[in-house]
């Protein structure tokens, strides 16, 4: 059986809920606390199956025990190549993961919410549907590669934007919004689909060739 995993890491989460962030878990997911990510999942009441990283930015001292004996823990050494949401995320991805639901990442500085959103990329190479969320953004990767992909939007955030990640991706069409596409090309360079709002229940967002990064704001 499939399971989803939850990762939660640093940066500003705006929500005290799980349910704020139109998430829940079930009794066969998998939640990874990544160093700080541990205040936060703490914060939102969820219990971590496993503690995650190197631990610069969690005082240790802070945990009790008993918190430590009953997650799964890999630590590893502050001095290494990979950020700890990346080890996370190919923790989640080794073990089998279908679904991925980060928890921060976004926002506070810029190199790492950078880091954040190209690992979305990486995920969607691995075959791995992934959602990366704040509170106030909601981010995904719509990736095609000549066939004709398609991803649904509920409408609840006040943006919707298109950001290519691909010199260009081709064939992007949109519908349930204010600004509609139809089969239209956006680069890298030239950013127009940004800012527009759903006005229908949900949009329908198509692709055909390319990277396309989907954010939601609301404000």
């Amino acid at each position: 059986m499939s399971r989803d995993f939850y990762i939660f890491t640093g940066g500003t989460v705006y929500a005290d809920t799980l349910s704020e962030l139109s998430l829940s878990l079930c009794e066969s997911d998998f939640v990874i606390a990544a160093d700080s990510g541990y205040r936060t999942a703490k914060r939102l009441a969820v219990k971590p199956d496993m503690l995650l990283g190197d631990l610069d930015s969690l005082d240790r001292s802070s945990l009790s025990e008993s918190e430590l004996a009953e997650m799964e823990k890999i630590l590893v050494s502050p001095i290494k190549d990979d950020t700890d949401t990346q080890l996370a995320v190919d923790t989640a991805i080794s073990r089998g993961a279908e679904n991925i639901y980060i928890i921060g990442g976004l926002g506070g500085r810029l190199d790492h919410t950078m880091s954040s959103v190209f690992l979305l990329e990486y995920i969607a190479e691995h075959g791995v549907e992934c959602v990366m969320t704040d509170g106030k953004n909601r981010v995904r990767i719509l990736y095609a590669d000549g066939g004709r992909h398609t991803l649904v939007v509920e409408r609840g955030y006040k943006y919707l934007s298109l950001i290519s990640l691909t010199d260009k991706c081709e064939e992007v069409s949109i519908s349930g919004v204010y600004y509609p596409l139809n089969c239209v090309e956006l680069t890298r360079r030239y950013s127009y689909a940004v800012s527009n709002e759903i006005i229908a229940d949900r949009a329908e967002i198509s692709l055909r060739r390319g990277v396309m990064l989907i954010v939601e704001s609301r404000d």
